[in-house]
């Protein structure tokens, strides 16, 4: 259907598929019409015969009305002579009396209108049937627009519960990920802080320069004898060098060498470490206690302590300090505490 010229469309075969559905119902109410109509009128024609009879009929009043005005002996002489013709004057003058006309007359009338009524019915039954199919197939075609429209809004009402429930999940998604996003965030924000190709970025309390770096070790660290073990500098302390230049010592080290230098990305230290494939690095924080920034790591009262502890436990790759890295000279700590370091 569809696919050549002169095929009908599906609309014109459900149109007229409604239309034949219409005819048929209609044709059956006007023939059951039709039979009400016809036993009506059969019924007229058979009280037809009754109604002639009665016209017929000599009746009793009609003698009463004549023999008021006999006297008693013509009575008499009425009731000894045979009344031949009583009958046809009576039927004579009932029916000059009420101007009736013939019975075959009436029977020829009625047959005659037999047939024009049975015409008139035909006509009447074809009009009707024409109507109603009109009638009924609008009253279909109303039904399956209202039918259509009923499962447009549900269709519309579902794909709205459809698009709803996306919405939401797309939303719960959304939220899962961002938990997921937010619990990666803060275990890498627990996590040691580790330097990979640069420090991390420290905004907050990040020293002005190097002068300062050294001011505040003198003035706030070496009060609390970091990186010192009694009034000797610990071998592991360099002072104040350069990312470059700790790997540049540690690249001939063996795994697990390390050193701990001053900062001039935040106030406090940070941690190089020679790894089996680089250098790692990692900030310590230093105020109140010593720790790796992040969360959840140990505090240690010192700077020392802090060294001891991983000497014994691993830092986050599983690595442990073993043996502290030599220094290249000592200008650094020259620099840092003067002549007698």
């Amino acid at each position: 259907m569809g696919e050549h010229k002169d095929d009908k469309s599906i609309e014109e075969i459900l149109k007229e598929e409604a239309i034949d559905k219409a005819r048929k119902l209609a044709e059956k109410e006007a023939e059951e019409l039709r039979k009400q109509v016809e036993a009506e009128l059969s019924e007229y024609i058979d009280l037809t015969p009754k109604i002639e009879l009665e016209i017929t009929s000599p009746k009793l009043k009609i003698d009463e009305d004549v023999d008021i005005y006999c006297s008693v002996d013509e009575l008499r002489e009425k009731m000894t002579k045979p009344n031949r013709n009583s009958n046809n004057f009576t039927f004579n003058y009932y029916n000059n009396k009420l101007g009736v006309i013939d019975t075959r007359d009436v029977l020829q009338e009625i047959s005659l209108n037999t047939q024009k009524v049975a015409q008139r019915v035909a006509l009447w039954e074809k009009r009707l049937t024409e109507e109603r199919t009109c009638e009924i197939f609008q009253r279909m075609q109303r039904k399956r627009m209202e039918t259509a429209k009923e499962a447009e809004e549900a269709e519309k009402k579902q794909e709205k519960l459809w698009q709803e429930q996306e919405r939401k999940a797309k939303e719960a998604e959304q939220q899962i990920r961002e938990i997921a996003r937010k619990a990666r965030e803060q275990h890498r924000l627990n996590s040691t802080a580790i330097l990979e190709n640069t420090y991390s970025d420290v905004t907050s309390g990040t020293p002005p320069g190097k002068q300062a770096v050294l001011e505040w070790y003198r003035k706030s660290e070496f009060p609390k004898k970091a990186g010192m073990d009694n009034n000797n500098v610990e071998p592991w302390f360099h002072g104040l060098i350069t990312r470059l230049e700790a790997e540049s010592l540690l690249n001939d080290q063996a795994d697990g060498t390390f050193l701990v230098r001053l900062s001039e990305k935040i106030w406090g230290y940070a941690l190089s470490y020679r790894a089996p494939d680089k250098c790692k690095h990692y900030l310590v924080n230093a105020g109140k206690h010593y720790n790796f920034f992040g969360k959840n790591h140990v505090e240690h009262k010192s700077l020392g302590d802090l060294i001891s502890y991983h000497r014994q436990f691993p830092l986050s790759g599983g690595e442990r300090l073993k043996q502290a890295c030599p220094r290249n000279g000592t200008a650094s700590l020259i620099e840092l505490l003067g002549e007698n370091s």
